[in-house]
Formats: C-alpha cells, sequence, structure tokens
C-alpha cells in the first residue's frame, strides 16, 4: 500500500487473486506504526493526511476506507 502512489487495494488485490497470491498489509490499525503517514510527508503535529499512506483501521476499528475493506471482504469471499 502506497495510497498517494496509487498502490491501492483496488488495483493490487485483484491481480493478487488472480494470480493466487497472498500478501501482508504493512501497517493495519492507525497509530501502531503511524503508517498513515507518508515517510516522506510527515505532520509534525499530528494531523491526519489528506490520504493515508498504508493503515486500514482507525483506533476505534472502524475502517479508514468502507470501499476498501468491502473490496477485501469480497475477493476473501466473506
Amino acid at each position: 500500500m502506497a495510497r498517494p502512489r496509487n498502490s491501492r487495494f483496488a488495483n493490487i488485490m485483484p491481480l493478487l487473486k488472480q494470480e493466487n497470491v497472498g500478501a501482508i498489509n504493512w501497517g493495519l490499525v492507525e497509530g501502531k506504526t503511524n503508517t498513515k503517514y507518508a515517510w516522506e510527508t510527515p505532520l509534525a503535529d499530528g494531523s491526519e493526511p489528506n490520504e493515508w499512506f498504508h493503515e486500514v483501521f482507525r483506533k476505534d476499528g472502524t475502517p479508514y476506507r468502507q470501499d476498501e475493506t468491502g473490496l477485501i471482504r469480497k475477493l476473501n469471499d466473506k
């Protein structure tokens, strides 16, 4: 995942599924690794970036983007 670089679930996951390849996302929950921030654009004040870099879920467990978690469930038959 590197959303600002167009590495997104929507364009990567279908390819992985087609080729039967597993993958791990680095930075699942907001705050654990702080990978909602891109490496080259840290926000010293801790504010939320316009677009998260890696992380998928907010601290309260809700998805950063519902369409992404919906796609993951769909592709995993859940």
